[in-house]
């Protein structure tokens, strides 16, 4: 049976199972449980937490707002060559990740180099790498200068402070550099055109709100990563799906939580629709951007309180578009284009066979074509990929917008330490709950992104285990 069958098996929204549970539970106050644990999201997190539960012999309830199994793990199978929208590399020390993958039969490989060197769209001018040094458009600095614009963030990060372990950065002596990316990079010498671009495709939302400590953590982790990379046969994807066809567990589709209370004795959940559940325990894997939504009466430490309301997540949009053929294998210039015009961004190839690109933008740049109608937004995108670069004219065309801030269940792309936040989220990463605990990439204390949240679910299912 296929990996779709057996979650619609379980999926029983709107069926007679869950108007039995819906019974069983009419009020917050009832005192009869669906469960023995509730698990709240089928992303990596949950997936991973609600199958240790389930091995330990317990009964869990897995519960998903929206109406697809994977959370920040979204391959759009609709879009010729299926892309992925999230999570997509795969690193060497990977462990949780790779032995479940393993055990799951999920298949992996290692992908051909990615091509070196960038084309540059800067100040509306179609620049290569030995253009730039001497181009008019190239403001900065002398010492600057012959740095390429994607290179000038990571030359000014070669000196700082090393982290010896991935969760130093919870140490109080880390917080020396949990300061503004934009104070780190002027006190190592960043001309304000240097800042600009920089802060023109920084893979977050600002380097006035972004710490310097999230990049030391960013390189810790890569360091411990290892190489190759792999990817995911088929997509990502591919992982959340095996996951849940391997569970045996209830799993609740397009249920969102609109309330969770802490009853003492147990936690009940009230969803949008009015149906009441409860059990003994509950992991909340949402999002904290997605969380904010929801009323949580529970006894929480303030610095929790505070990391669930300010913790931020980056905002990502993505153009997905098709070309008539893989035009820039005929003009001698590198694939992928690097703009600091803020309705392009980055532009790379998906594939040539279908042709197609993606274009990445954060911040700012997201917020602005989230503004537009896609129509709108494709339009204009494709507008600019043309005068950047000519060899396009006449043969793109729009497939879909994708934005991950508009998605109510996720509300960005991934969470990183806003400057000055290192403490509180130091603490909530630390947090052991009586009966109500939270997971997701967000509260990994060695890992970040795909490999966090597996970490952040083991751990709590771990220490619910002990609850029970």
């Amino acid at each position: 049976m296929s990996n779709l069958h057996l979650i619609s098996r379980r999926a029983f929204v709107g069926g007679m199972s869950a108007s039995l549970i819906a019974c069983a539970s009419p009020r917050l106050t009832s005192t009869t449980n669906t469960a023995d644990v509730i698990v709240i999201g089928a992303g990596l997190a949950g997936l991973h937490a609600t199958k240790q539960i389930e091995n330990a012999g317990y009964k869990v309830l897995l519960i998903e707002g929206s109406g697809r199994i994977g959370g920040r793990l979204h391959t759009l199978d609709d879009l010729p060559g299926s892309p992925d929208a999230g999570g997509i590399q795969i690193g060497a020390g990977y462990k949780r990740f790779h032995a479940i993958a393993d055990e799951l039969a999920v298949e992996r490989y290692v992908p051909p180099p990615s091509p070196r060197g960038s084309l540059y769209h800067i100040g509306g001018a179609l620049l290569t790498a030995q253009q730039w040094p001497e181009a008019a458009q190239n403001k900065l600095t002398a010492r600057e200068k012959t740095t390429p614009p994607d290179r000038l963030f990571f030359s000014y990060l070669k000196d700082l402070p090393r982290l010896e372990n991935v969760a130093d950065w919870m140490e109080p002596e880390a917080q020396a550099i949990d300061i503004p990316l934009r104070q780190y990079l002027k006190d190592q010498g960043a001309s304000g055109e240097a800042l600009r671009l920089i802060n023109a495709n920084l893979n977050g939302n600002s380097i006035d709100t972004q710490s310097a400590l999230h990049m030391a953590r960013s390189l810790a982790i890569f360091r411990a990563g290892g190489s190759p990379i792999r990817y995911v046969r088929g997509g990502s994807q591919r992982m959340t799906d095996a996951m849940a066809a391997a569970l045996k567990s209830d799993i609740l589709l397009d249920s969102p939580v609109k309330a969770i209370a802490d009853a003492g004795s147990g936690v009940a959940l009230s969803l949008g629709d009015g149906r009441q559940f409860r059990a003994r325990q509950v992991i909340c894997t949402a999002p904290f951007s997605a969380l904010r939504s929801m009323d949580v009466q529970a006894d929480l430490p303030n610095s929790l309180r505070t990391t669930i309301a300010r913790l931020p997540y980056t905002r990502a949009s993505f153009a997905y578009i098709s070309a008539t053929e893989p035009f820039w294998q005929n003009d001698g210039l590198p694939e992928t284009i690097w703009s600091d015009d803020p309705i392009l961004g980055r532009v790379f190839v998906l594939g040539d066979n279908p042709a197609m690109v993606k274009v990445w933008l954060n911040g700012p740049s997201a917020d602005l074509v989230d503004a537009m109608d896609d129509a709108s937004a494709g339009a204009a995108i494709i507008r600019k990929i043309e005068e950047a670069r000519p060899s396009a004219v006449g043969k793109l065309k729009l497939l879909r917008m994708f934005s991950w801030q508009k998605n109510p269940f996720a509300r960005g792309i991934y969470h990183h330490i806003g400057a000055g936040q290192s403490p509180t989220l130091a603490q909530a990463a630390q947090y052991s709950g009586q009966r109500l605990h939270f997971a997701g990439e967000h509260l990994a204390q060695q890992s970040s992104g795909i490999e966090g949240a597996l970490e952040s679910g083991a751990r709590a299912a771990e220490h619910v285990l002990t609850m029970l």
